[in-house]
């Protein structure tokens, strides 16, 4: 068996990651800027298309996980197993539902016109549920990663060899 994943399931797994931390930053920083500027303009289309390819991006993950030979289980009680199972199911739950939620307030609004350049500025969002619930699943994902780089932390300190599993120059 296997000691790592492959190079496939690392650079997916590092690009989600990057995807991520610049999704949230450009949600967060577009969301204070004037509704005519053009930078807002320029990071609400950058955050668009960043959500749909971190939905490609996801799935294309989870299918070469699926095919991928299984590596050498660590040794863990089945309780750790199951929370480290239960952190990683709901990492791709909620990422999946923030993209929905993204895809349901772009539909139920304004901001495929905005995205165009038909309109001179961001529409209204606040007031849509969907849109609430994107930022409320953006925080969950958030701690959730969190979670997930804490355990990561704990196990290589409890254990040690469980950071170069996943970073491609650590042998």
């Amino acid at each position: 068996m296997k000691e790592r994943w492959s190079n496939a399931t690392v650079a997916l797994h590092w690009l989600g990651a990057a995807l991520i931390v610049g999704l949230a930053t450009a949600g967060f920083v577009m969301a204070d800027l004037p509704a005519g500027s053009s930078g807002r303009l320029l990071l609400s289309r950058a955050h668009t298309l960043g959500g749909a390819t971190l939905m490609l991006l996801t799935i294309a993950r989870l299918v070469v996980r699926r095919r991928s030979p299984p590596i050498a289980r660590l040794p863990l009680s089945d309780f750790h197993r199951r929370g480290i199972g239960a952190v990683h199911a709901l990492l791709y739950v909620v990422t999946f539902a923030i993209g929905l939620s993204g895809f349901v307030t772009g539909a139920t609004s304004a901001w495929p016109d905005y995205l165009r350049g038909a309109l001179a500025e961001a529409p209204e969002l606040e007031p849509l549920a969907s849109r609430e619930a994107h930022e409320v699943l953006v925080v969950a994902l958030l701690v959730l990663v969190a979670l997930h780089v804490g355990g990561v932390v704990l196990q290589q300190l409890r254990q040690g060899a469980i950071v170069r599993r996943m970073v491609p120059f650590l042998k």
